[in-house]
Parts: C-alpha cells; structure tokens; sequence
C-alpha cells in the first residue's frame, strides 16, 4: 500500500496537495472527511465500487460500510483518531451496485492548530478474495469438525509438527488413550509406519505440497499390551497462503487383515530392495555365528557400513534412483567379500557384514579395502555419474558382547567416523567406549540443563579501531553447571549440535540477549547471537526466533545474526529466504570465521550480509608483513570496504595487532586485549 500520511510537521496545503496528487494515481480508495463528513474523494473509488465522487462528497463517511457489517468499531475507533492515533480496521465496503467487498483500511487524523479532530484521511486496499477465502475455510473447518466427532474411522487432526490438536471417539477407541492424554503427543510414535524411511519421504512430499495426501500401514502398541494395524490416511488443511494449518490422520482399523500378513512378513528373511538378508535375518545369523565361534574358540568383528550423505540422492534424484543404488551396492559387498563375510542390509543405508576368523584391524583390513573399493565405483543412475563414500564402524567379539551389543558397538565407532570427517573406519575400543559413555552424559546433563535454564549469556565488546571505544558486543553462552561451575562452549557446544539440543539452548540465549537488550541500560548498540547450522537447517527455527524478538518487543535492528560459512553450506536446504526475512526486518547478518573455507567470496555474493569478520587465524600471523596472512588480511579489509558491509577483526591480543589492522582499513576489532567476554553488568 502506497504510504500517504502527511509528516507532523507538513503545513495543511502541502499535506493535501501532495496526499491529493498520490491518492488521485493509487489503485486504492482514499478520501478525506471534514469533520465526519467524506470532504474529498479519490477518483478510484468509481471504478472500485462504481460511486462518483460527487455522490459521496458531503455524505457520512460510514455511508461506505456495509449494512452487514457489525459497526461496533466505529465509536472505538473514532476516539482514537481524536487522541491523534492513526487506526487501521477491516471494513465490509457497499459497492453501488448493492454488492459487498471486504478492504483493509488505514484513517490518520487531522487535528487543528488546538489538537481537535477536524477529520481524516482514511487509505482502503482490496482484500476482498483474501477476508471471503478465510471465512469459507473457517466454515469449512467448522463443517470438518463437526463431521470429524461423528466418523465411525479413526480421525485425528495434527498440527505440522505432527503433534495432536484433536481426535474423535474412533481414534481414542483405536489407540486406547482418551482425548486429554493424547493432545500434545506425536501422531507418528502412536501409530508408527511399518516403513518409516519411505513414510519420511512421502510425508516430506506432503509438506512441500508435491502430493496431496498418501496411505501407509501402521503398527500401534497400545499401553493395554495389545497391537492395531491401521490403514492410515494422511492430507492436509492448507490456509489462503498454502501454509498448513492440519494435518488430518484417518485410520481403518486392518488388525484382522493384517494378522495373517504379518506372520508371513516375520518368517520372510529377504531385504526387497536389495535381495540380502533383512535386519532381522542379519542379526539372528550374527547370533548363530557367535554361537560357532564360541563352541571352537575363534574370533568374529561386524563391519557397520553407512552411505555418506546418502538423503542427497533421495533428494536429487528420486527414491527410486536411491533403491537402485542400494541394490547394486549389495551386489557389489556379496561379489567384493565373497564367501569371507555375510552380508545383510541393516536399514536404510546401513549395510551390516558379519566377518568369521576376524580379531585383529590387520585380519580386517582386507575386506574393508574391498567394501571400500565396491563404494567407491561409478554408478550410473538415470543417465548421471554419481561417486558415493561411505562411513565404516567396526567392532570386535568378546566373550561378554551379543549380537546387538556388537552391533551397539560398532554403531558408536560409525558415529565417531562420521565425526571425524566421514569417509573412513573406525574401530570400538575402550576409549570410543568411554568417549561414548562421556558424550551420553553429557547430552543427558544438557537436556536437564535447557529444563533447568542453566545456561547465561555473556558479553565481549566490539570495538571501533578509529577510537578503541566500544560500538556493539557479542553474546556468547557460558553452561552455569551444578557441580563443574562455569564452562565454555567448547565442551558442551558439539554434543548440543549432534543431539540436536542446541535449538533448546540457541532459543534460552536468544530469550536472554531480547530480555537485556529491552531491560539493560548497560547495553548499548547492536547485540551479535551466533547460529548453528542445526538451528539454520531446522525448518522452524525462523518462526521460533521471530516469535522471541517480536513477544520481547525488542527493536529487531538492535540484533545480528552471526553464522559461519560451514554453517551455511552444511544446512541441506536454501536459507537465502530466511536470511532475506530477516534482513528485512533490519536485523545484522554477520558471516563469522571469514576466509577459512572454500566459497568466502561467494557467500559475499549470494546472501544478504551486513558484515563479515575476519577469522582469528589471519589476526594471529598478520605481525609478519611478508606473510601471506598480512596480505590476505589487508586485502579482505578493502574487498569489505568495497562492498560497504562492517568489517570486524577478531582474536585481537595485543595493542600491535589492533594498530596494524586499523592501518590495514579495518573498522572494528574484537578480543582480550579489549576485553573478555564477562556478565552484563549494569552501569
């Protein structure tokens, strides 16, 4: 809508030629009234609602709304234009021609030279589809819910988290819980999809609105010790914007049907897709081989194989493309390994293989070379080259491990391999053990911590180089632990990422730093809160931070976001549409860590930064002018000049440091010869 409210201090005749001159070119209705009274109206209302002008002048301005509407606003609204307020309503409008249309409207108010009303300028836009749309889904929804209660299936309403909003009779019979106890819970644990890999695919489809609904089969245990199957049904309630507002879950009950069909799936050994050994079948023979290796006294390892970044495929080239990949994986490990392993497909994109006479990394190594090398060929799928790596975890038999405590442990040695870069081995042994045992700690202690809000934040200035006077700070958190004291993020902050916990920690500092930056005089300028790429890749951290800032009431320009290069290329989805929301807003983006990656340059290009800071790296080896970190460093410094975007140093230790990168052309620095990051204290 085209802005023409007059400034406070505009003289009445510049106010009305320059509001007259925008209103008579705007496809909106805009009029002025003289006291109550329509004194002026723009041209456009004729072809809007088909009145002249001449027919409305000198006529009450409510002769425009609508006899159907509830005009209970007006006396309300009226008495806020007198004190001087602007008001915005929707207004069911009368065209001419007896019809209706809804319009947003926006009246600011003239006031004398003594404060009183005089009248008002009132700018209406057309949202008459938008306000007819809404009431119809509205009645929609009313007519869904009242025809949900008395369905004889199964119906649940779910919100896009997958979390109950409501159920009928049918469902609380079905699942065996009443109403009240499953409001709040995850549709998906009540009544789990047999597949749930092709379930996540088909409900990722749904979400972004490629399918309108599917079916799947479900397995529900009931607290009462009893197992349904149901046929589930699954689509979604969209609003006038395509955003979903429900999801519905219709369930027919098949545990009859099903019954005879599940014995025969539990007797079948075979993977479908691939032609090995299924879960179940590969563990039970890891069971007997353990058996044969006790009663002669050999040895026996598993070998946990995963497909590195394996989704992308999905994502890319279609499921169908990913099941051929598997499948001609397995074919490849049975024709690499022979008759020296077993093979099975342990689920998803995990292959398990089972090696006799093992006990040694050295007896090993050779059929990790051969899955290693199977991997590793070009595949053909869809007429695209595709190379593949994959991540192995291995473990080892003892005479107190079973089958599932094998493949425990080699799953905990896969995730350390993962962690350690992918695309390599690792093997179980005491210390991934105790590692494991460590990280599980301290994952729990974490989840406890985000109940307890034991995390604080604190503050490290930045500072202007020109003045060394402090211009803004950076939150950083610090875990308040109950028997540790105080610690640094670098012993939580990876176990909080991989977990997955860090949006519950990311959400207590961002509550915080809105809650000092609205309540402390001690904090001045912008306040710089880091992001994880956990948090940028989950698909409402948006919703949750905007929802922060804007119940703080905080001014969203006093904020920026800090996100690392990594961060931004690890996310799996294209943030540039989040990022420019924010931007939007006024909020900072600031790219930290600069220069240690591979695509610095063309972050600068594809997203919306307002900053970029200069990673402590170059800051430590700059003194060396001949060295290449003093050049780069100086040349960073005029490229963030050039592209008019705050350039900040950091990890500055010394008075030296801070000179030479002032010299260079950097504006702002950061680091303990400043000051170290410490509590906010009030002035």
């Amino acid at each position: 809508m085209v802005n023409i409210l007059p400034s406070p201090d505009s003289s009445p005749l510049t106010t009305e030629e320059r509001y007259r001159l925008l209103a008579e070119n705007s496809s909106e209705i805009v009029y002025q009234t003289q006291g109550l009274d329509i004194s002026w109206i723009a041209p456009s209302v004729t072809r809007v609602l088909g009145w002249e002008p001449h027919e409305l002048i000198g006529q009450p301005a409510v002769k425009l709304i609508s006899q159907h509407q509830d005009r209970t606003w007006v006396d309300a609204n009226r008495i806020k234009l007198e004190r001087g307020e602007d008001v915005s309503q929707e207004m069911l409008l009368n065209a001419k021609d007896g019809g209706d249309k809804w319009f947003s409207g926006v009246a600011h108010p003239i006031q004398g030279d003594d404060g009183s009303l005089q009248g008002f300028i009132v700018s209406m836009r057309d949202i008459d589809q938008k306000v007819r749309t809404r009431k119809k889904l509205q009645e929609s929804e009313q007519k869904f819910r009242a025809a949900m209660v008395n369905a004889a299936v199964a119906v649940a309403l779910t919100d896009a988290n997958d979390r109950i909003i409501d159920v009928n009779e049918a469902m609380v019979r079905f699942l065996g819980r009443s109403a009240k106890e499953l409001r709040g819970l995850k549709m998906d644990d009540l009544a789990t999809p047999e597949d749930p890999e092709s379930d996540a695919a088909l409900f990722d489809e749904l979400m972004s609105g490629k399918r309108e609904s599917y079916r799947t089969t479900t397995i529900t245990e009931r607290l009462d010790g009893k197992t349904y199957f149901g046929d589930l049904n699954i689509s979604t309630v969209r609003d006038e914007d395509g955003q979903v507002t429900w999801i519905i879950n219709q369930i027919l009950d098949i545990t009859e049907q099903v019954g005879v069909r599940q014995r025969l799936v539990q007797m079948a050994t075979i993977d479908s897709t691939t032609g090995l050994l299924n879960r179940a079948s590969i563990v039970e023979r890891l069971e007997e081989s353990i058996r044969e290796t006790l009663s002669w006294g050999g040895n026996i390892a598993v070998l946990l194989v995963d497909v590195d970044r394996f989704r992308s495929i999905n994502d890319s080239l279609g499921h169908a493309a990913g099941d051929q990949i598997l499948a001609e994986l397995g074919e490849r490990f049975e024709r690499a390994v022979g008759k020296r392993a077993i093979v099975g497909r342990y689920g998803g994109d995990e292959f398990l293989l089972i090696i006799p006479g093992a006990g040694t990394e050295r007896e090993l190594a050779n059929v990790v070379g051969q899955v290693t090398a199977a991997v590793g060929q070009e595949f053909t799928i869809a007429e695209r080259r595709v190379v593949l790596t994959a991540s192995l975890g291995a473990s080892f038999h003892t005479p107190l491990t079973s089958a599932l405590g094998m493949i425990q442990e080699a799953a905990v040695a896969l995730t350390e391999a993962k962690r350690q870069g992918r695309a390599q081995l690792q093997v179980f042994d005491t210390v991934l053990s105790n590692a494991a045992r460590y990280r599980l700690q301290v994952e729990q202690e974490l989840r406890e911590a985000i109940d307890r809000k034991e995390f604080v934040v604190y503050y490290q200035p930045i500072i202007k180089l020109e003045t060394f006077q402090p211009i803004a700070n950076e939150a950083l958190v610090r875990w308040n632990h109950p028997t540790d004291g105080l610690t640094g993020p670098v012993t939580f902050i990876e176990i909080a990422e991989e977990s997955g916990l860090i949006l519950g920690i990311g959400r207590q500092v961002l509550e915080q730093v809105c809650r000092d930056i609205k309540t402390s005089t001690a904090l001045k300028g912008k306040v710089a809160v880091n992001v994880s790429a956990v948090e940028l890749s989950d698909p409402g951290w948006l919703d949750s931070a905007l929802a922060i800032i804007t119940e703080s009431g905080i001014d969203p320009r006093r904020l920026t976001i800090e996100i690392t290069e990594t961060a931004v290329l690890s996310t799996g989805r294209d943030i540039k549409t989040d990022l420019a929301i924010l931007r939007n807003l006024g909020i900072g983006l600031m790219v930290d860590d600069f220069g240690t990656g591979f695509s610095s340059i063309s972050l600068l290009r594809d997203l919306p930064l307002t900053g970029l800071k200069l990673d402590r790296s170059f800051v430590d080896k700059m003194l060396n002018v001949d060295g290449p970190e003093n050049k780069l460093a100086q040349g960073l410094a005029q490229l963030a000049d050039a592209l008019n975007i705050h350039g900040v140093a950091e990890g500055i230790e010394s008075q030296e440091q801070a000179i030479a990168l002032r010299d260079m052309g950097w504006t702002y620095g950061q680091g303990y010869h400043f000051a170290r990051p410490a509590p906010l204290v009030e002035n």
